[in-house]
């Protein structure tokens, strides 16, 4: 017996010493899973598939806890499944966090969410904040698992089922409301008949407050490459011309403006998206366009515009979007 639990107290200190390289691992792992989407997806769908176990994993988390906290064979098992629980958030969130920074439109409010997904991996990995702010408050661990769920959903969901960045945005907002209801029953000061439903209220204000800052969140699995406006595109071989800043009115009347913007999708995905034509802070046209997830260059889209108000002097951006408003990237330029 007292050699199982020196075994046992072995492999606390060794967790204790190495636990840190999780993180690392979950970083490294999702740079790879990144990187291979443009090119062996059916890999990257293998890894990511350990992203909703964990988040099921840490869903049964109190039960687990209090099963393990009974009997005397299991005398180090809270302090390791407290441990466990650490490693699958920092799992969640440096899994995820590469595809954030990759997709991230830095000229936006979409660096607010990466800072906050950044805050999230940092406080999983320090222990004095984790073991001694988190663990102890059912608030704020639930809080975790929310975020944990939500950023695991939005990314694996289109890579695992090939759905639209749209449909996986309603389901991480889904997921993240659900997990929020502990949250909210533990922190709200009701009484007993009151805090279920004050929860539900909490947490379905969250998800409202979620789809309203959507354009404020990356879709993390697609990005734009080499975006730029141009005068001149070959059709036939989908080859784009020189990038263009500025140009002048007449020019622009006479032959239009091609905006090119290759995106990155995973294979399978059939998305649309829309070039929404913005002309010194007033939208002028949304042009729709659909692509599929397959090719290593990113699917290669465009649109030309060829009508303009009377005098199109000015600044002009155009910005690639999701159906969810979420911001995929912009192109600039210049009218004079």
């Amino acid at each position: 017996m007292n050699g199982r639990l020196d075994a046992r107290t072995r492999l606390a200190a060794l967790w204790a010493r190495y636990k840190h390289l999780v993180a690392l691992g979950s970083f490294l792992a999702g740079v790879a899973s990144l990187l291979l989407i443009q090119r062996q997806e059916k890999v990257a769908q293998t890894l990511v598939i350990l992203l909703p176990l964990s988040w099921l994993a840490a869903l049964s988390e109190p039960y687990w806890m209090r099963f393990a906290e009974r009997g005397r064979w299991l005398r180090y098992s809270p302090a390791l499944l407290r441990y466990l629980l650490q490693g699958l958030h920092q799992e969640s969130f440096f899994f995820t966090l590469p595809f954030f920074l990759a997709t991230t439109t830095w000229t936006s409010t979409q660096p607010l969410f990466v800072l906050l997904l950044a805050a999230f991996s940092l406080v999983s990995m320090i222990d004095p904040l984790y073991f001694g702010r988190v663990v102890v408050s059912r608030p704020l661990l639930w809080s975790f698992h929310a975020a944990a769920g939500f950023t695991t959903v939005l990314t694996a969901a289109p890579m695992l089922w090939q759905i639209t960045t749209a449909t996986s945005l309603w389901l991480a907002i889904g997921a993240a409301a659900l997990l929020s209801l502990p949250a909210f029953a533990a922190a709200l000061p009701c009484g007993r008949w009151l805090r279920w439903p004050a929860a539900l209220a909490g947490a379905l204000l969250l998800a409202g407050t979620l789809s309203a800052l959507r354009f404020a969140i990356p879709p993390s699995t697609l990005r734009v490459y080499d975006a730029h406006a141009t005068q001149t595109l070959d059709v036939e071989r989908r080859s784009a011309g020189p990038s263009v800043e500025r140009l002048g009115a007449d020019a622009l009347r006479d032959g239009g403006l091609y905006v090119w913007t290759p995106i990155h999708a995973p294979r399978g995905v059939e998305e649309r998206i829309v070039h929404q034509w913005w002309h010194e802070g007033r939208l002028i046209d949304s042009i729709p366009i659909e692509i599929r997830g397959s090719r290593e260059s990113g699917y290669r889209t465009w649109t030309h515009k060829t009508a303009f108000p009377p005098d199109p002097r000015g600044r002009w951006e155009v910005r690639v979007v999701t159906q969810s408003d979420q911001l995929i990237g912009v192109v600039r330029f210049r009218v004079e």
